[in-house]
């Protein structure tokens, strides 16, 4: 059985919402035993020697990651699988949507690509980028943006449960 770890950093909510549902699609269709982490100052120490796979996910705020998960990168993940992904509702996500690939891959070399580079130990086996929520300030529940889709995060968990079976 492959064991796999997906830690988070989440401002909003939606890089948790897209962590649940890659586990989800592990376990059910792949049997994956998963455990989910959300990065936080009581996670700091989180052991990965357990797992054969790890996935780590990001909201991007600000023109940045969230620092505990930009930290987690920094873990030595040699022998295992790594994938990462960022939740972008601003910039990267709506460039893609749009077709605009130049932009596209410009924020996603940015926000995505750079950071794994410059952080991790090894080159991941893959990335994604999906869409998310941004509250609208003032009013908590209400969205000045959301392009979160389920179908994003559960295609890649296929993905992922392809490459690690």
């Amino acid at each position: 059985m492959v064991k796999t770890l997906i830690a988070f950093g989440t401002r909003f909510g939606a890089t948790a919402k897209s962590s649940e549902v890659i586990a989800e699609v592990l376990k059910e269709k792949f049997s994956h035993e998963v455990e989910v982490v959300k990065l936080s100052s009581e996670t700091e120490n989180v052991d990965i020697t357990k797992f054969d796979s790890v996935i780590v996910g990001t909201s991007i705020a600000r023109f940045s990651w969230t620092k505990r998960a930009k930290k987690f990168l920094k873990n030595d993940f040699s022998g295992k699988k790594l994938f990462v992904f960022i939740s972008s509702a601003g910039i990267t996500y709506p460039a893609l949507e749009k077709g605009e690939m130049e932009k596209y891959e410009k924020w996603k070399g940015r926000f995505l690509d750079r950071v794994v580079k410059k952080n991790a130990n090894v080159e991941p086996t893959s990335t994604a980028v999906f869409g998310g929520w941004m509250e609208n300030k003032g009013k908590p529940g209400t969205y000045s943006t959301y392009n979160w889709k389920e179908e994003d995060a559960a295609k890649w968990a296929e993905e992922i449960g392809k490459l690690t079976s």
